[in-house]
């Protein structure tokens, strides 16, 4: 299984110096960043979610610490640019069916990276042209998927949300329940609010 492995169960002499092709950006979730918050290197995100990145080892891949980026005497822009290079040329494809009226798409990679095509700009731009719904929605539950929803109304944002929560209970890394809007390039997360009077679409 591929996973994520602890700086601290490896070499402490860990290196990213000429490990350029071997860098990868990871999405967690804003708790782990907040709980050590001068350890890792990290990019903001959004509101909940930060961008890490990580050192792939075969099998399974080390979270890059502060230390280590300066025994390279590598700036974070360098890092996140090595990260998102390699990233680009990951394979993967898209996996689609129809969900009570609504289009779904799934990305889900064995690669431990498939949630970080949420950071692929371009990919989504296509899938946002292709939409046939009146907006696109997409979710990180867990390290392991990335969901993009051709949403028509408010049924498919219910659906997604739904699909979401559902998804980052079962997925070993957990990064959001909540899903995203995604226009014009901004994700804004949302969350489905049930009244008495019914349920509504919040953004937060």
């Amino acid at each position: 299984m591929y996973e994520e492995k602890g700086v601290m169960e490896l070499d402490r002499q860990l290196r990213v110096s000429g490990q350029e092709h071997n860098i990868y950006p990871v999405l967690r979730h804003a708790s782990m960043v907040n709980k050590y918050p001068e350890r890792w290197v990290v990019k903001e995100h959004t509101a909940d979610t930060y961008v890490l990145y990580a050192l792939d080892q075969g099998e399974g891949y080390a979270l890059i610490e502060k230390r280590m980026l300066q025994e390279a005497g590598w700036t974070s822009e360098q890092l996140h640019a090595y990260a998102m290079e390699n990233l680009r040329k990951l394979p993967f494809s898209v996996k689609s069916q129809e969900v009570g009226g609504q289009r779904i798409h799934f990305i889900s990679p064995t690669d431990g990276y498939a949630a970080s095509r949420i950071l692929l700009d371009s990919f989504l731009a296509e899938m946002d042209q292709k939409k046939q719904g009146d907006s696109l929605g997409v979710a990180i539950p867990h390290q392991d998927v990335l969901i993009v929803a051709d949403m028509a109304g408010e049924a498919g944002a219910h659906l997604l949300a739904r699909l979401t929560y559902d998804f980052a209970s079962k997925g070993q890394v957990p990064i959001s329940v909540l899903p995203f809007y995604w226009e014009e390039g901004e994700l804004t997360p949302f969350l489905v609010v049930t009244h008495d009077s019914g349920t509504k679409i919040e953004r937060k």
